[in-house]
């Protein structure tokens, strides 16, 4: 797994040769109130598109499930603001939700993010 940071973006990228995803996040303020979240589908113009399409209701779904799981075990409130993905990678098996939650342990205990 790689951990990238681009701007405000936090990034994790799972490279398996099967399956490959992109999650990226921008934290929330931790005293806004409100919990929008803007999803934002990524378009990288030098990759194939796939025959399959995540949705962004699939993505918001799994990335909530892991960000309260891993809220919850770190006894923290960490909150999102954005989420970007790739729609032509694969949402199976909860990918979204593990990358989550590796991405905020990560974070959370200080490990460094490269900066692209």
């Amino acid at each position: 797994m790689g951990f990238f940071k681009e701007r405000n973006i936090y990034q994790i990228t799972r490279i398996t040769g099967a399956q490959d995803n992109i999650l990226g996040v921008v934290f929330a303020d931790q005293k806004n109130s409100h919990n929008d979240i803007k999803i934002i589908e990524w378009d990288f113009p030098n990759i194939p598109k796939s025959q399959f399409r995540t949705s962004k209701e699939e993505v918001l779904k799994q990335v909530l499930s892991g960000l309260d799981s891993v809220n919850r075990s770190l006894e923290t409130n960490y909150k999102l603001s954005e989420i970007y993905f790739s729609p032509f990678e694969s949402g199976m098996n909860s990918v979204y939700s593990l990358l989550i939650c590796k991405l905020i342990r990560h974070y959370h205990i200080g490990n460094k993010f490269k900066e692209i």
